[in-house]
């Protein structure tokens, strides 16, 4: 059991990870819910919208799967007022979609389970929750894990790994049985099986329960935990050690310049490095020279002294009071 200290967390998947790499980017929630439905703001979020869609109404057992799946996606994309092609790999991942609607669909084919989407479940005794993107609830019961970016890579294997086991385990605490199959389909890749026996899910849950004893203000940075923590921004151990990372990216300093272009990106010299590239959704609206900031997901481009960096689409620029 998970000590009373802790009693009232609830920990996700995500959440979980964090508090085994990093205990101090980790944030429990106060219940196991959904999230409150919003206007998608990247093409993963109205890719997973349209497979939900597609799923729940059982378009993967039609003969036009693939064209359904990527007509889904343009209603949602319409519904928010989206244009998909000016979203970063919109195009892409809808032509995407199509192509691998007919893999996918065979999946869901071959068994006779009950196929639903977005389901919640959740480990009451270890207060663990998670939301599958499609599971299979019969007697061959599955479960897959949708990906519509880079984030299925090899670099990415122990974070799948680890997602894949917990979601296992909470199919398993819910149904009575660790799933037959354990899916993890990525837009750019395909299927990957992941094996996920009965030991593996023990190990991940004593690890958990030892993490639970730690306390959460213990950081251990490091670039792949760090680079998409919520907390990155105000981490000083993060600041203090991603200059000594191999790939470090990102930067802080005094703004001195602010240039911006026709192409509604902008330059900007920060604690004497040039930051290209800015998209002008990305620049804080007080950002004016003298003010201190901080990017992160930021590229350096080379060598050159001044080094110069560039920016991208997943780039957070924040203004830091001094």
């Amino acid at each position: 059991m998970i000590p009373d200290a802790v009693a009232q967390q609830w920990w996700s998947a995500t959440a979980t990870w964090r508090l085994l790499h990093c205990p101090a980017s980790a944030t429990p929630a106060h219940a196991p819910t959904r999230p409150h439905a919003q206007t998608p703001d990247n093409v993963g979020s109205v890719a997973h919208l349209a497979l939900q869609t597609w799923v729940e109404r059982g378009e993967w057992s039609h003969p036009e799967c693939a064209t359904r799946l990527q007509e889904r996606f343009d209603e949602v994309a319409t519904e928010h007022k989206i244009d998909p092609v000016r979203m970063h790999q919109g195009a892409a991942t809808r032509a995407r979609l199509k192509t691998r609607a007919s893999q996918l669909a065979a999946i869901l084919s071959s068994t006779s389970s009950d196929i639903r989407s977005e389901v919640l479940l959740r480990d009451e005794s270890n207060r663990l929750f998670g939301i599958l993107d499609i599971a299979g609830t019969g007697s061959d019961g599955f479960i897959i894990d949708f990906k519509t970016g880079r984030d299925a890579s090899p670099d990415s294997s122990t974070a799948i790994e680890h997602q894949m086991t917990f979601y296992a385990h909470l199919f398993q605490a819910s149904y009575g049985t660790l799933p037959k199959r354990v899916i993890v389909f990525s837009l750019r890749q395909g299927p990957t099986e992941i094996q996920v026996t009965p030991s593996m899910v023990a190990v991940l849950l004593d690890q958990i329960r030892a993490a639970n004893l730690t306390e959460l203000t213990v950081a251990r940075p490091g670039a792949h935990t760090c680079r998409f923590c919520p907390k990155r921004m105000t981490c000083q151990p993060h600041w203090d050690a991603v200059p000594g990372w191999e790939r470090p990216d990102a930067i802080e300093g005094v703004l001195e310049n602010i240039e911006r272009s026709s192409s509604r990106t902008t330059t900007a010299l920060i604690g004497g490095r040039w930051l290209t590239g800015i998209p002008e959704s990305a620049l804080p609206s007080a950002t004016v020279p003298g003010k201190s900031l901080r990017a992160v997901r930021v590229r350096c481009r080379n060598d050159s002294d001044p080094a110069e960096w560039t920016a991208g689409n997943t780039t957070h620029i924040q203004v830091i009071p001094r």
